[in-house]
């Protein structure tokens, strides 16, 4: 895909759909050698789960081909995504020896596609801001994300969107209670957003002023959970270490709670080597920088930081 943000847009889109049925990226249409970007077939025993994704639910109802644009399509990219609608139907067909329902495509444009709109006779639907509906023939369904309603319905939608509109859903998501179901499948996505984009403004994409805006929303938020994070293991390691520091002293109880936290990352027990390590640094680096580290790498990359000897 074009950009980071449009391969964030997908991964979202993929792991959100994937709570309702079975969704895969970059699936191979065989006749045209192209991809779609993800193909989505829903679960009958999660159809209840469906409500939970407001409008991207109600488009979920049915095997959809989702296309997602951070910048808006025009003529040629809504005939690319319809040809490629045209060989899936041709190759599903194929693969079932027999004739098969025209599956559904869905656009999701971040701004409004006037010309598309015009050329192709889409037209509004009055009950679902946002949606535009051509022909039953075609079976296409097009969201323009800038006009959804800023409701948590449409959050992972609008987190699809640029700009002001993907600000906002970074912002709403930060606001939800810690565990809703959208940060889990949001949050590392936007962890890994704000790591491949460059960190010095100089590294970054030339004028392109939505990095720069974006970059600064994901680096204020990453702040402010590792902050939260921090005090919370803070608050954990001091209810412990003061019951430890009865018997061990404080040090010895704060080390016992680090180790936790990093198991509970790492997915298993600490080996003794790990542990001394971890006793070590604690000393060298003090618990703020452990906090970071385990905060911000990730389960495999945090194994390999206990074992070198040159980590900091």
């Amino acid at each position: 895909m074009r950009s980071r943000f449009d391969a964030f847009g997908k991964n979202v889109l993929r792991d959100t759909l994937t709570r309702v049925g079975a969704a895969d990226t970059e699936v191979e249409v065989i006749a045209a050698s192209q991809t779609m970007d993800v193909w989505y077939v829903p679960d009958p025993a999660r159809a209840s789960s469906r409500a939970e994704l407001g409008l991207l639910g109600e488009l979920a109802a049915e095997p959809c081909q989702f296309e997602p644009f951070h910048d808006t399509p025009g003529p040629g990219e809504l005939r690319a995504c319809v040809r490629k609608q045209l060989h899936w139907h041709h190759e599903l067909e194929r693969r079932a020896g027999g004739e098969v329902p025209f599956p559904r495509l869905c656009i999701l444009s971040s701004g409004r596609p006037t010309t598309v709109l015009d050329a192709f006779g889409f037209q509004p639907d009055l009950a679902r801001p946002g949606l535009y509906l051509t022909a039953p023939g075609w079976r296409i369904d097009l969201v323009v994300i800038s006009e959804l309603p800023r409701t948590r319905d449409t959050l992972l939608l609008r987190l699809l969107g640029a700009r002001a509109v993907l600000r906002d859903a970074i912002r709403d998501l930060a606001a939800l209670p810690e565990d809703a179901w959208e940060r889990s499948i949001a949050l590392p996505w936007l962890v890994r957003l704000r790591f491949e984009i460059p960190a010095e403004p100089s590294a970054r994409a030339a004028n392109d002023a939505e990095e720069e805006e974006i970059v600064t929303e994901v680096q204020q938020w990453f702040e402010q959970l590792k902050q939260s994070l921090r005090e919370e293991a803070r608050k954990e390691a001091l209810q412990e270490g003061l019951k430890e520091g009865l018997k061990e002293g404080l040090k010895e109880g704060q080390l016992r709670m680090l180790a936790r936290l990093f198991e509970k990352k790492l997915g298993r027990p600490l080996t003794e080597p790990e542990r001394s390590v971890l006793a070590e640094r604690l000393d060298r680096l003090g618990p703020d920088r452990l906090d970071d580290v385990r905060t911000e790498l990730s389960a495999d990359a945090l194994a390999a930081w206990l074992v070198d000897p040159a980590a900091h």
